[in-house]
């Protein structure tokens, strides 16, 4: 089996080193990455209830997120599928849909071009308009960024940049706590998202309450990774200055530059994103029935997930 694995785009680089490095930080080799993506898809041709099969370099994305748990992969795999018809709020509005598009002008949400030192992905953010300011197609579209990821990228973890510079308390307003908590559970149980950091900068002090409530849902482990910056030049301890926004005082790209670089991104996976979001998982087929999950507040323990 002959795996694509090269980078697919400039705008989420990585180079083969980069990878085969990510690869070793998990035990494994290129060679060794045929025989898992190969029990993996031995197990989706059992999975009947499943509306579509994920690509080979997919799989191999999968396997990387879970450390190459075949049993988590699986799950995950499930997982995608299933609740995307379960949270239709997050997952209905492709790329091309208006509301997308204006989220992206409205919340500057990129993904830097280039793997960090340690091999993380950065994210930046940033509010642009507080007025027009839709929390759920914010959502839809970071959801979207992760969906696309699973395309065209690999990374070791990812990192956090929040600038809260210009946060009115009217934005404060429109975050819904049992939507924070579902955001969270997309990420970190369907997409295995490991958030090795999380920088918020200029936080005003009503501000607080969101980011507490946001560690309260979090692992204790990734709330120690939390880091609260009074200015931007503190970000020079943990990030070089071509991967700081030139808005913060770097050399990197500006957020303009970062808003128009995504939106050519979504639109790149338009397709991709229509035919994922338009299918939907046969429950009568499922091997094994659904038990209510408490954790995710939907249907949806994957444990027992098996092959025969």
């Amino acid at each position: 089996m002959e795996l694509d694995l090269k980078c697919k785009t400039p705008l989420l680089f990585y180079t083969d080193e980069e990878f085969k490095n990510i690869l070793k930080i998990r035990g494994k080799t290129l060679e060794q990455l045929p025989e898992d993506v190969d029990i993996i898809k031995k197990w989706l041709k059992t999975q009947s209830h499943l509306p579509m099969l994920p690509t080979d370099r997919q799989i191999v994305c999968f396997l990387v997120m879970n450390k190459f748990s075949i049993e988590r992969t699986k799950e995950k795999i499930d997982c995608i599928y299933t609740m995307k018809g379960l949270m239709p709020e997050f997952f209905t509005k492709p790329p091309s849909h208006p509301d997308i598009q204006k989220a992206i002008g409205v919340y500057s949400y990129g993904i830097l071009p280039k793997l960090n030192k340690n091999l993380n992905r950065i994210y930046v953010g940033r509010l642009e308009n507080a007025e027009d300011l839709n929390v759920t197609n914010t959502y839809s579209y970071l959801c979207m960024l992760f969906e696309i990821r699973t395309y065209c990228d690999f990374s070791n973890s990812d990192e956090y940049i929040y600038d809260f510079s210009y946060f009115p308390m009217s934005a404060l307003t429109k975050f819904n706590p049992m939507d924070i908590k579902r955001l969270l559970s997309v990420i970190e149980k369907i997409y295995s998202n490991r958030m090795a950091a999380i920088h918020y900068i200029n936080l005003p002090a009503y501000a607080h309450t969101l980011i507490s409530l946001i560690k309260s849902l979090l692992k204790p482990k990734i709330r120690e990774r939390f880091h609260v910056h009074n200015g931007y030049e503190s970000l020079r301890e943990f990030f070089d200055d071509d991967q700081i926004p030139q808005e913060w005082g770097g050399s990197g790209q500006t957020f303009a530059e970062l808003r128009e670089n995504m939106r050519k991104l979504c639109l790149e996976y338009d397709g991709c994103i229509k035919e994922t979001y338009s299918a939907k998982v046969d429950e009568s087929l499922r091997p094994n029935k659904l038990i209510n999950d408490d954790v995710l507040g939907y249907h949806g323990n994957f444990k027992k997930l098996q092959v025969d």
